[in-house]
């Protein structure tokens, strides 16, 4: 089964896919310019690389955020676009999901803290994995300022609770955290190869979409529009903070 994987909540937008015989391929977007000009471009690439045509593609993954509203739009819009052209099912995944993947495997529970920009971050607590080696995430994905973050992490009264994210660099600026050991792990980016893995466990599960149901997981208000009750955000369905 051939999976081609994305994420562009961040500027630093990435791609994956993986090839039947199970080799994984990966192309940065890059932040120099704006997804919009850099993704398809970057999936063209990565195809060739594998020398195949987006025909060969069987099912696509894609981050919904929370994040960059601008390159969200860009990234679900052309996915879906293409889906539907094509008639391929989607596994849509929270991207701070994938930011937890890597770290939980560290033994920790671990609370991811993405930047918001605007002096805020998305929260998020992954106490440990569920089924499949799926991050289980308690709670809702949640909007916090910089300076109530101490509070938030110290009332989930978890001592060994490891911090990563893109929202670490200000919040260990500010001295409002403490470095966690998270630096291991690319600033906490959600990258395109752990939305890959998390997408190849959902798929076992039958968590795929059409694409007519791919939306942005949108936390901030009034910023953009919750996604309508019933609106599919992500691959993990009745887990906190990933439905409307």
């Amino acid at each position: 089964m051939i999976i081609l994987a994305a994420d562009t909540s961040t500027s630093r937008g990435s791609v994956a896919l993986r090839l039947s015989e199970g080799t994984v391929l990966r192309e940065e977007l890059g932040g120099e310019r704006p997804h919009s000009e850099t993704l398809l471009p970057a999936v063209e690439k990565i195809l060739a690389r594998a020398a195949l045509t987006r025909a060969d593609v069987q099912i696509i993954a894609v981050g919904t955020g929370p994040g960059s509203f601008t390159g969200l739009r860009v990234g679900l819009a052309t996915f879906k676009a293409w889906a539907e052209a094509s008639d391929l099912p989607i596994i849509p995944i929270v991207s701070l999901d994938a930011v937890a993947l890597p770290a939980l495997r560290g033994g920790s529970p671990v609370v991811v803290l993405a930047d918001a920009r605007k002096g805020e971050v998305y929260a998020a607590f992954y106490p440990d994995f569920e089924d499949r080696d799926l991050p289980r995430r308690e709670g809702d994905v949640v909007l916090i300022p910089h300076e109530e973050v101490p509070g938030w992490v110290s009332a989930l009264k978890k001592p060994d609770v490891r911090l990563v994210g893109t929202g670490m660099p200000h919040l260990l600026e500010k001295g409002l955290v403490g470095d966690t050991g998270g630096g291991d792990l690319e600033g906490g980016v959600p990258d395109a190869v752990w939305v890959l893995a998390l997408a190849e466990a959902l798929k076992v599960l039958g968590r795929t979409v059409r694409p007519s149901s791919l939306v942005p997981f949108y936390v901030r208000s009034p910023d953009a529009r919750k996604p309508s009750p019933g609106a599919i955000v992500t691959g993990m369905p009745g887990l906190g903070g990933s439905e409307s």
